[in-house]
C-alpha cells in the first residue's frame, strides 16, 4: 500500500533515443523533464544504457562506469558505456556485455534503495529484455512504450531494427512477443503502434495509448502569430518566409529526407524558386549533399543542423510546406505550427494528417505524389493556410499535455493498484 503515496511513487525510464548530449542540443530538455507528470513521480531516473556508443568522442570517455547527470531536484540521467574496460576495446561483445552487467547491477541495487514502483522502457527489443530483467528480479512493474512498428519498418527496409545487436529478423520478433506477453501494461504511442504490439502478443486488458503531446516543448503551443518575428533566423539560413520546404527530423534512412531532396528537385525543375531547410543530424548528411550536388539542387539545400526549439516554434509557420516522409514528435510540433504539411501515408501520420481536411497524404514513397501535393499547397496559399489551421485545431485535441498527463497518471494508477492487488495475493 505505501507505494501508492505520491512520497515514493518513483520512475525508472529506459531509452536509446537521445544521449544527453543530443538531447541537449536539440534543446529537448523538456522531453525528460516532463516525466514526473507534474509531480505524479516525485524522482525520475532516465537510463542511456549505452551512450558513449553514439555520442561525440570529446563529450565523455567512451569505457567505464555509468556518469550520473542531475538535471533537477527530481531528474536523473543516467549515461551507460559502451564497454567497461579500455584495456578491452578490441573485444567488442565481451566489453559491452561486462558494461551492462555492470549497469545492470547498479540499476537493481537503485531500484531498491530508492524504492522505485515503475520501470518504463521505450521499446521491446533490447530494452525491452533488460527491462524486464530488471522488473522481474526486483518484483516492479514493467511498462513498454512503443514509439514505432516494428514489422512495418522491417517489411520496408528488409533489415533488422538492430542489425548490430541482434541480426536476425527472427529473432527480433520472437523477442518481442516475449516482452510484450509479460508486459505489465504496453502504451502505444499512436494507435498503428499499439496494433503493432496487439497483433505481437499484448493484451488489449493491459494496453493503451501515451501520445506524444506531453513531449513537446510548450513554446509549441503557442499561437503561430504570437511567436515572434523569424527575419534574423531566415536570414542566417538565407532563406524567405514561405519560399522553402521544411524537413526536422534525424538525417537518418528510416526516416527518408532523401527524399525532401528529391522532391526540391523536382519542383525546381518545374520552374518554382524553392529552398528545402533541413533540421537534424544523423549518419545521412553527406549523402544528402552528394545527392543534392548529383541533382543540381546543392545550391539550395540548407542543411540546418540541430536547430533549437525557440528556433523550430518560429520557423514551422514560415515554410511554404513541411513535408514529412516519417516523422514523429516533429510532425506534431509542425501541426502545432499551422504548417501545410504533406506527409506520407505510413505509421501515425495517416492520424493526425488527413488528406484534404488538416493537410495533403499520399501513399507511402510515392515521391511523385509528394511533389504534386507540395505543388499544389504552394499553388493555392489560401487552402494551404486553412488545412493548416485545421491541423493544428486537430493537434490541440488530441495532442492536449493536460488531458494525456492526467490519462498517464490514471493509468499508472491503475498498473499499481493492480500490483498491489497481484502482492497482496501471494
Amino acid at each position: 500500500m505505501g507505494r501508492d503515496s505520491s512520497r515514493e511513487r518513483k520512475l525508472l525510464v529506459l531509452e536509446t533515443d537521445y544521449t544527453l548530449q543530443g538531447i541537449r542540443q536539440r534543446g529537448i530538455e523538456h522531453s525528460i523533464l516532463c516525466r514526473d507528470l507534474d509531480g505524479y513521480f516525485s524522482k525520475v531516473w532516465s537510463v542511456h544504457p549505452f551512450a558513449s556508443l553514439v555520442t561525440s568522442p570529446g563529450y565523455t570517455p567512451r569505457f567505464g562506469r555509468p556518469v550520473e547527470h542531475h538535471l533537477s531536484h527530481c531528474h536523473t540521467f543516467i549515461e551507460g558505456k559502451v564497454g567497461r574496460y579500455a584495456t578491452l576495446k578490441h573485444l567488442f561483445a565481451l566489453n559491452f556485455l561486462l558494461s551492462q552487467a555492470d549497469l545492470f547491477l547498479r540499476l537493481k541495487a537503485l531500484i531498491r534503495r530508492e524504492r522505485i514502483s515503475v520501470i518504463r522502457v521505450a521499446n521491446p527489443l533490447y530494452l525491452g529484455l533488460f527491462g524486464l530483467a530488471l522488473a522481474r528480479s526486483t518484483r516492479i512493474p514493467l511498462v513498454v512504450r512503443v514509439g514505432a512498428n516494428n514489422d512495418k519498418i522491417r517489411a520496408m527496409t528488409g533489415k533488422p531494427m538492430a542489425p548490430r545487436l541482434l541480426r536476425s529478423q527472427r529473432l527480433e520478433k520472437a523477442i518481442e512477443r516475449f516482452v510484450f506477453k509479460r508486459a505489465d501494461l504496453v502504451a502505444g504511442a499512436n494507435q498503428d503502434n499499439l496494433d503493432f504490439a496487439l497483433a505481437n502478443g499484448a493484451t488489449t486488458e493491459r494496453s493503451t495509448l501515451f501520445r506524444y503531446g506531453n513531449l513537446v516543448d510548450r513554446r509549441h503551443f503557442t499561437d503561430p502569430a504570437a511567436r515572434g518575428d523569424c527575419a534574423n533566423l531566415l536570414r542566417d539560413l538565407s532563406v524567405q518566409r514561405g519560399n522553402f520546404l521544411l524537413y526536422v527530423g534525424r538525417l537518418e534512412p528510416i526516416k527518408q529526407p532523401d527524399h525532401v531532396v528529391a522532391v526540391l528537385a523536382k519542383l525546381r525543375g518545374q520552374g518554382l524558386d524553392l529552398k528545402a531547410v533541413l533540421a537534424g543530424e544523423g549518419s545521412m548528411r553527406e549523402d544528402l549533399r552528394t545527392c543534392a550536388r548529383e541533382l543540381g539542387v546543392d545550391d539550395a539545400l540548407v542543411l540546418a543542423g540541430n536547430l533549437t526549439q525557440a528556433d523550430l516554434a518560429i520557423l514551422y509557420p514560415a515554410a511554404a510546406v513541411v513535408i514529412s516522409p516519417h516523422t514523429g514528435r516533429a510532425l506534431a510540433e509542425a501541426a502545432m505550427g499551422a504548417a501545410p504539411v504533406v506527409a506520407y501515408d505510413v505509421d501515425w501520420q495517416g492520424e493526425l494528417v488527413e488528406n484534404l481536411k488538416t493537410g495533403l497524404l499520399v501513399p507511402y514513397q510515392d515521391v511523385g505524389g509528394m511533389v504534386e501535393a507540395a505543388k499544389q499547397l504552394i499553388d493555392d496559399r489560401g487552402a494551404a493556410r486553412e488545412l493548416g489551421k485545421n491541423l493544428r485545431e486537430k493537434a490541440l485535441s488530441i495532442l492536449n499535455p493536460a488531458n494525456l498527463d492526467e490519462h498517464e497518471r490514471q493509468e499508472y494508477r491503475k498498473l499499481l493498484a493492480r500490483v498491489t492487488v497481484a502482492m497482496a495475493g501471494q
